[in-house]
This record gives structure tokens, C-alpha cells and sequence, in this order.
């Protein structure tokens, strides 16, 4: 049974590295060829599969568990979502271009998301199942964010951008719902699933809602081009900052610097 979850960590950690290959690409080939390379874009698509694969490369080798009275805890397994997952977040935010405190709000809701799923994991009974409950009521409130908030602001942009962020948007809201249902099927939960099932199921979804995600993101970056030319904000400006407005205010905020 060990043995079958590392054969399938080290699938996780050959399809996150080779799906880290893309941004890269893109990132050293559009530096020299464009007069913007969109760094931040690309670097952080990287980030998403890159630490992805780490952390399936510690699982393969057996590194990161840790023991606790409810059983094994896959620490390096949340680690790698506390990164992953903020950083898919900020790409998204990158597109839709929200105020600073919208975005920061998201990756703050995520977080607690993970940490309230890292409770669960490692405790039992009611104190689990509380811990299960609070992650569920702050997905709740993500998915509102995702689905609602966001897209406010993603509607200044042009149409191309829109597309983008809407299908990018589509898969992480469709695939991040699926894991607290094997959370659930899982030994962490009803016990219904073996832990090399568990870790197959994982390895899946984090293949398609990552690998997938950077993949779209990369194929879909001639949106990169049209930030601000169709939202009221000129290219030149863009270069230097992404600037976004709070929809039915006139604040202008930074969100992120640009190379």
C-alpha cells in the first residue's frame, strides 16, 4: 500500500514538473522577443506547479509526514496548498484586477480554508468535524468571491481578458470543490476510500486543477497584452502598474508591480 502512494506521488511530481515547463518557456522566450515579458504572469503560473512538484517529490521520498492521534498527516501535502493555491488565487486577481483589499481578502479566506482543513486532518471527532466546518463555511465564502466579486472587476477589462479569466475562474471554482468530497471519502473523513486511493484521487485533481490551470493560462496569455487597453487605463501605464478601481468607487488602487 506504501508503495503504491509513492508510484503515485511520483506521478504527481513528473506531471507538476513538466507542467511548469510552459511558463517557463514563455517567460525566457517572450523576455527577448517582447517588449513585455510579463514576469510576474509567468513566474507565478511556475510557482503554482513548481512547488506543486516539490511537494510530490518529498511525498515520493517519504518526507514531510507527521504523526498525529488521528493517524498520518501529510504536512508537506498542506504546505504545498498554502503556496498553491494563494498563488492561483493572485493569478486570477492579476487578470480581474480587484482592489488590494479584495484580493488580499481571498488569499486570507484560502488560508483559513487550508488551515481549518489541516485541523481536521490532524485531530478527531468533534474537534475535527468543527475544524471540517469552519473550511466549509470559508469555501463558501471564496466560491462568492470567485463567482461574484471578481468577475466586478474582470468586466472592466476587454473581451479577451474576460474569456480567460472566466474559463481559468471555471476550472479552480468546478475542481477545488471535489476536495473536500474525498476529504470526506477519505480516511480523514468516512474512511471509505484507501490512502492510496486518497493519494490517486489527490494526484488527479491537483494535476488537472494545476497542470490544467497553467496550461489554459499559458495558451490563453495574448490576454496578457490587452490588460487595460479595453478598461479605461492606457498601456503605457500598465507597463509600470496594474491599477484597478473598486466597482462604484473612483479609488485606484495598486495590486501589483509589473517587470
Amino acid at each position: 500500500m506504501l508503495v503504491d502512494t509513492a508510484v503515485w506521488a511520483w506521478i504527481g511530481a513528473l506531471a507538476m514538473g513538466a507542467g511548469t515547463v510552459p511558463p517557463l518557456w514563455a517567460l525566457f522566450s517572450r523576455s527577448s522577443e517582447a517588449d513585455e515579458s510579463h514576469a510576474v504572469y509567468y513566474g507565478t503560473l511556475a510557482g503554482v506547479t513548481g512547488v506543486a512538484a516539490l511537494a510530490y517529490l518529498a511525498m515520493a521520498l517519504g518526507v514531510g509526514t507527521l504523526s498525529t492521534a488521528a493517524g498520518e498527516l501529510e504536512v508537506v501535502r498542506y504546505v504545498d496548498w498554502l503556496v498553491t493555491t494563494p498563488l492561483i488565487l493572485l493569478y486570477l486577481g492579476l487578470l480581474a484586477r480587484p482592489s488590494r483589499r479584495v484580493l488580499a481578502g481571498l488569499i486570507g479566506v484560502d488560508v483559513v480554508i487550508i488551515a481549518g482543513g489541516i485541523a481536521a486532518a490532524a485531530t478527531g471527532g468533534t474537534v475535527s468535524w468543527i475544524a471540517f466546518g469552519v473550511a466549509g463555511v470559508a469555501y463558501l465564502a471564496l466560491v462568492y468571491g470567485l463567482l461574484v466579486s471578481l468577475p466586478r472587476s474582470a468586466s472592466a477589462e476587454g473581451d479577451r481578458v474576460r474569456a480567460v479569466f472566466g474559463t481559468l475562474r471555471n476550472i479552480t471554482v468546478v475542481l477545488w470543490t471535489l476536495y473536500p468530497v474525498v476529504w470526506l471519502l477519505a480516511p480523514t473523513g468516512f474512511g471509505l476510500l484507501t490512502p492510496a486511493t486518497e493519494m490517486l484521487v489527490f494526484v488527479y485533481l491537483d494535476v488537472v486543477s494545476k497542470v490544467g490551470f497553467v496550461v489554459v493560462a499559458v495558451a490563453g496569455a495574448d490576454a496578457l497584452d490587452r490588460l487595460g487597453a479595453d478598461g479605461g487605463l492606457g498601456v503605457d501605464a500598465a507597463e509600470d502598474e496594474f491599477v484597478a478601481a473598486d466597482s462604484g468607487t473612483e479609488e485606484r488602487t495598486t495590486v501589483l508591480g509589473d517587470d
